[in-house]
């Protein structure tokens, strides 16, 4: 869903091979044919070696070691935009070629994020010289084809009956979930007396709570909304905003900000400014609608603006060998810090790995951040156990049709009906959650949530819960 209809496809048709799916081995080659490709470019485009070698492994280092798939789309249109600056001093056919697949690759693993790098990356091409190259504008015509193509594929297919009940929910979803529509909502009791619902209801699907449809019911919720106001109020929309820029000091960003600051600086060039304008507008649109603090979609970014001003500053060779020796101590400062995160989240993982039970043979109940699925469905050394898991998720996609919520509850075994049955429910839920629950059974149902079992001290297991009528 967060990617192209066409990019599941190509992923599904990867082969599982020496136990890694298809899905790891795409990760992993769009990363080396990143990688590969930005280093082709920063040669051909007069950057030394040791530069080269160095910017590669300290941008390089976590999204190898933290593999994501909005960091891959970004960084394949970074390798796309420095391939479009090599071609427009060689004009090379295949290179106008390799760049346009990139960029139509970005695009289909995670729209959004080619178009930020591409609106950023845009100063540092010549763009009246390719609006002028015949062959630069076969090729955007090709690409901008592709996409719109590529793009009604993926709208078509979730035109389909199967998909009725999810695009029904999720543009008021998302305004409630990602963009802080539920605050004004709940400032108004008045907005959820008039429609039946109560705080819980309105916290329940803030929570991602879509398994009974009297809660997540579109239409209310849409009415809800535009009455209320539809948005949180302008204090903490400004407030999102700079929390999106205080961003950049993350442990995970400042180095790699640091360095493409230092970078730019030292290019001193209008378009190197301008990319930094659009990159900082962006992060703060993005924080202003909802959305602050979303650390892959920076690392691309800043990797292009580390990576681009590098091209186009003339370098005497103490100068050289000054910017290798800074990027380089960087990078084993970044390799330092990266790995020994990454060691320590692999430990920790097997750790969480060996406390799971009581998952196998039925299924369970996911709810918030309360399973760990990224300690169980690493990139590399998923295990044949986990994959055979049947987890009722909520979340986005618990009313789409392939998903196992989906498919239980078509069946008639749907949480709800579990809940309320003899032998109850097992799920995965925080302490918060599970209060809210308890609210909505009583509330519902006039009922109590009865606690049936509970996972033994330092285990990683569901709880039983029950609805039971007082």
């Amino acid at each position: 869903m967060f990617s192209n209809l066409l990019w599941g496809y190509v992923v599904r048709s990867l082969p599982t091979l020496s136990g890694v799916p298809g899905y790891s081995l795409a990760t992993l080659a769009v990363l080396l044919v990143s990688g590969t490709v930005i280093g082709f470019a920063l040669l051909r485009l007069s950057v030394s070696r040791a530069v080269c070698v160095a910017v590669l492994v300290f941008v390089f280092t976590r999204p190898i070691l933290f593999p994501q798939f909005t960091v891959n789309a970004g960084m394949l249109m970074v390798a796309a935009i420095l391939l479009l600056r090599v071609y427009a001093r060689d004009r090379s056919v295949g290179l106008l070629g390799v760049a346009c697949m990139l960029a139509f690759t970005s695009y289909l693993i995670r729209s959004q994020e080619f178009l930020f790098v591409c609106a950023a990356g845009l100063p540092f091409l010549p763009v009246g010289q390719l609006l002028r190259d015949r062959r630069a504008q076969i090729g955007a015509g090709a690409l901008a084809c592709a996409v719109l193509a590529s793009g009604i594929v993926d709208y078509q297919a979730y035109k389909a009956p199967e998909w009725r009940d999810y695009n029904a929910l999720n543009h008021v979803r998302g305004l409630i979930t990602d963009f802080g529509a539920a605050e004004p909502i709940r400032a108004q009791p008045e907005v959820l007396a008039k429609h039946g619902f109560s705080l819980n209801d309105i916290t329940l699907v803030e929570h991602w709570f879509f398994v009974d449809p009297k809660v997540a019911n579109p239409a209310v919720l849409e009415a809800m909304v535009s009455e209320s106001g539809g948005s949180p109020v302008q204090e903490h929309k400004f407030a999102n905003a700079v929390l999106g820029l205080k961003t950049l000091a993350h442990p995970a960003l400042w180095l790699l900000a640091l360095v493409a600051f230092a970078v730019s600086a030292a290019s001193a060039k209008r378009s190197t400014l301008a990319a930094w304008a659009i990159f900082l507008l962006g992060i703060a649109v993005v924080g202003y609608f909802g959305r602050p603090g979303i650390l892959h979609v920076y690392i691309p970014v800043l990797a292009l603006l580390a990576l681009a001003p590098l091209a186009g500053i003339r370098w005497s060779l103490r100068s050289t060998f000054a910017l290798a020796a800074a990027i380089g101590l960087a990078a084993a400062v970044n390799m330092f810090n990266v790995v020994g995160e990454s060691k320590s989240f692999a430990k920790a993982d097997a750790q969480t790995r060996e406390r799971v039970s009581g998952v196998d043979g039925h299924p369970v109940v996911v709810w918030g951040a309360s399973f760990p699925f990224e300690a169980m469905y690493p990139v590399l050394g998923v295990s044949d156990q986990a994959m055979k898991y049947r987890l009722y998720g909520l979340g986005v996609s618990t009313l789409a049709p392939f998903a196992f919520a989906r498919s239980e509850s078509l069946a008639g075994r749907d949480m709800i009906e579990r809940l309320r049955s003899a032998e109850g429910v097992p799920m995965f839920a925080n302490s918060i959650l599970v209060k809210q629950l308890a609210t909505y059974c009583t509330e519902h149902f006039n009922g109590l949530l009865e606690v049936l079992s509970a996972p033994a001290a330092g285990m990683i297991a569901p709880s039983w819960y029950r609805c039971q009528r007082s």
